[in-house]
């Protein structure tokens, strides 16, 4: 197929894997290259891009990255381009105290049932489908809005730590998120509200993404059904938040505010119990059975004998074999034991 005119990478010819890279520009330098592919970045067995090159355009890596920030920028000012207006809608609409935590509560809830569905969607028909008629049916309800009448979207610490860096980064992200919620609700200067709300917001999104980079390496074959699980709960959390903090009269604006940067660090505390076998947590090391020890193992778990006679957990394995990564680069060359290569190496 990829010596078909026209088809991706087609144009590329020559491509080794060993190319030099430039700034802005990151490469892993564990997980093998297929040399044997003919796109305009090194990939790995699963044709993913080793080498991230901020401006680059090349297709379809780069470009589906460009692309996808794009979409993902669009959706939130469309999302949240009201917030700030809240001001002047209470007063247009006359809306009371009551009426904005509810509204609050109904758009963050609303997506709950959207990621669930969208999970099995990206599972069914794709990211990229999925994310484009989402984005077109939306559309027409975002342009409605202004009809309204009344109230009726950490790479370090993974390359030298591996999966152990990545809890660790989310653990220490999170909890100083939680922290700096804490002293915003305890500002009583606007200088000092305003330095404690921009470092709240960047540890709030810095963990969203830190989330998102264990999510892949839970399940390799439910990906879809656990990412939208993922962001279901946080937008449940959210809904509660607001409902309980700040949908009443019972807390202040700032009491709030602490409250919830005390959740946070207390629902941040389970990080520290998850563990993978292959790569261990925050606190253990990984399992020192031989076979339950490697990736090969964890991944093919989630089949059957008979699925895997008939070889549908060949993508799960190649997953595996690039996944080593995650043993860090302190153990990333550890061999891996014997009888657990995939066969198709």
């Amino acid at each position: 197929m990829s010596g078909v005119e026209g088809s991706p990478g087609s144009s590329m010819h020559g491509v080794t894997g060993r190319e030099q890279t430039f700034a802005f520009s990151v490469a892993s330098p564990i997980v093998p290259t297929d040399t044997t592919a003919k796109f305009a970045l090194p990939v790995d067995s699963e044709h993913k891009a080793k080498v991230f090159k901020l401006f680059s355009f090349a297709n379809p890596h780069m470009r589906t990255f460009h692309l996808s920030w794009i979409s993902f920028f669009t959706c939130f000012v469309s999302t949240f381009a009201a917030a700030p207006l809240v001001p002047i809608i209470r007063d247009n609409l006359n809306l009371t105290k009551v009426d904005i935590g509810n509204a609050g509560v109904t758009s963050v809830s609303g997506s709950i049932f959207s990621r669930l569905v969208m999970g099995a969607v990206c599972d069914l028909l794709g990211p990229r489908y999925g994310c484009a008629f989402l984005i077109m049916l939306s559309a027409p309800t975002v342009f409605c809005m202004s009809f309204v009448s009344d109230a009726a979207a950490s790479d370090f610490a993974a390359r030298y730590f591996g999966m152990r860096g990545r809890l660790w980064t989310l653990w220490i992200l999170q909890t100083f998120g939680g922290v700096f919620c804490m002293w915003l609700g305890k500002a009583d200067k606007l200088p000092t509200a305003i330095a404690a709300m921009i470092l709240f917001s960047i540890g709030a999104q810095a963990a969203c993404g830190a989330t998102f980079g264990i999510i892949p390496f839970i399940s390799r074959r439910s990906l879809g059904i656990i990412s939208g699980l993922t962001g279901a709960g946080g937008n449940f959390g959210s809904g509660l938040t607001q409902l309980v903090f700040f949908s009443t009269t019972k807390y202040s604006t700032d009491k709030g505010l602490f409250l919830m940067g005390i959740m946070i660090v207390c629902c941040t505390l389970p990080v520290t119990l998850v563990h993978f076998p292959q790569w261990g947590s925050m606190f253990l090391p990984p399992t020192k059975h031989v076979e339950k020890s490697t990736e090969e193992f964890y991944y093919g778990a989630e089949w059957t004998e008979d699925e895997k006679k008939k070889g549908l957990h060949q993508q799960s394995i190649k997953f595996a074999e690039n996944s080593r990564s995650e043993r860090g680069r302190r153990v990333g060359s550890a061999p891996t034991p014997p009888n657990t290569t995939p066969s198709h190496v």
